[in-house]
């Protein structure tokens, strides 16, 4: 379906106002909103709740236990007889650790080649604030289409999302109508074509620790006979995992890969060797194709190891505490507290002094590949960017989207994720940026979408 001429001359207003977007967005991003930390999220939810009001949107905060949300609304002039959108979104960041290694300071939103960089750029500020830029374009082409479009944006994603599963279990009556939630969040593919997920995996993570002795000990005096905490705790992991497959009973049970899922993948052409090339290894965790191995199938990963001497120059002790955080990334059929049984289970079987804690958990998110909902999306990708989208069985990241499924009015909601970052703009590392030219079509394939998801057939 072409865009309708009312639409494209959206395209004309964003291109027009794109300096006075970017400087907006500019403002968000001086925003030190890191909920790891607490720092500056005070006034976050109440400058992003203003951010949304200067593009046409009625927009409150609400309260959580945690950090406020942010929920906008901008309603077609019959709300009842209009499809519904959630664009889904997050105001928090990652702190900005590693200060030397960022070109430019990390809350100073800086232009050079082509892209902003700013801690959040990317993740998540540039992909929310699109669709404000986009909803504002259309409506000043006078092409605003009867769509009820509503936008949530939470402020601890990157800290568990505890106050969005706090609002979705209150009943979440503001988005109970949703006909889609749409997630802009994470980068395209690496070939830098559009994308389109029909959903994320999820996450476990989890802190093993093991207590020895009472305090470390002189490695010639008592190295021997008495029990290392790092080695043993090494011997706990390395018996969860056997090269990339994980070997814990039960790990993999429910797990749903269709048919539909397959044909997908098997559709990407296999970048192995690239990556490995382009990351400097000298081989590959896994024999198999590697979209396969990274969508289709889980995983458990050791994120960090903490034992013993870690000063400069050498210190012959046995340490006696030992800890390692880890991950593990679920499939759909998977489920987080299920998997952390298990995991439980079998330390417990392999070492029973030692401490499992599970930290947070989001549950894998799937949508069937033929769902209505995702003709729209499909069509503006492909428009706004002159080729034909990548679409992925899941994105490889981790989005809380599928808490969405827990209202029971939205238990078979679709959930797509649509990234609108470039493949590189390194979120969660220092000198995160988003290409301005991603950011002009991030707002234009918004606009699209609209444009489309307002005549779309959602029953078909």
């Amino acid at each position: 379906m072409p865009t309708s001429p009312d639409a494209s001359a959206a395209d004309a207003v964003v291109a027009e106002r794109f300096d006075g977007y970017r400087e907006s967005l500019f403002d968000l991003l001086r925003l030190r909103t890191v909920s790891a930390t607490g720092e500056g999220m005070a006034d976050g939810a109440d400058a992003v709740r203003a951010f949304f009001e200067t593009y046409g949107f009625d927009a409150r905060s609400v309260e959580t236990d945690r950090y406020p949300l942010v929920y906008a609304e901008r309603l077609a002039a019959d709300p009842a007889a209009a499809p519904t959108v959630i664009f889904y979104g997050h105001y928090d960041v990652q702190p900005a650790e590693q200060p030397d290694e960022w070109e430019t300071p990390a809350f100073e939103p800086t232009v050079r080649d082509g892209a902003v960089y700013a801690r959040g750029a990317g993740d998540n500020k540039g992909q929310f604030a699109a669709h404000a830029f986009a909803v504002d374009a259309l409506s000043r082409a006078d092409a605003l289409p009867d769509v009820n479009v509503k936008a949530l944006v939470e402020g601890g994603e990157e800290s568990g999302s505890r106050g969005l599963r706090e609002y979705l279990d209150g009943g979440a009556p503001e988005v109970a109508d949703a006909d889609l939630v749409y997630v802009a969040d994470g980068p395209q593919h690496r070939s830098g074509r559009p994308t389109l997920a029909y959903g994320n995996r999820g996450v476990l993570s989890f802190q093993l620790d093991l207590r020895t002795a009472d305090a470390d000990l002189h490695s010639g005096n008592f190295g021997g006979p008495v029990p290392n905490a790092a080695t043993e705790l090494v011997e706990i992991v390395g018996s969860m995992v056997d090269g990339d497959e994980v070997t814990v009973d039960g790990f993999h049970d429910g797990i749903e890969v269709s048919d539909a899922d397959r044909d997908l993948v098997a559709r990407l052409p296999d970048d192995g060797d690239a990556v490995r090339e382009e990351l400097g290894l000298t081989h590959l965790a896994t024999e198999k194709p590697y979209y396969e191995r990274l969508f289709l199938e889980p995983t458990l990963t050791v994120n960090g190891l903490d034992a013993g001497y870690q000063g400069e120059g050498g210190k012959t002790v046995i340490p006696h505490r030992a800890t390692a955080k880890c991950d593990c990334r679920l499939v759909p059929g998977q489920d987080g507290d299920r998997v952390f049984e298990r995991v439980r289970e079998h330390v417990a079987g392999v070492h029973p002094d030692a401490e499992v804690t599970m930290g947070s958990t989001f549950p894998p998110a799937k949508t069937p590949v033929d769902a209505p909902a995702a003709a729209p999306v499909r069509e503006a990708l492909a428009a706004v960017w002159d080729a034909d989208p990548v679409e992925l069985p899941v994105l490889g990241g981790s989005l809380p989207a599928a808490f969405f499924r827990e209202v029971e009015a939205l238990s078979d909601v679709p959930v797509l994720v649509v990234p609108y970052a470039n493949p590189d703009q390194g979120n969660h590392s220092p000198n995160e940026h988003l290409s301005l030219t991603h950011l002009e079509n991030g707002i234009r394939t918004t606009a699209a979408f609209l444009d489309r998801f307002a005549d779309a057939d959602l029953d078909a």
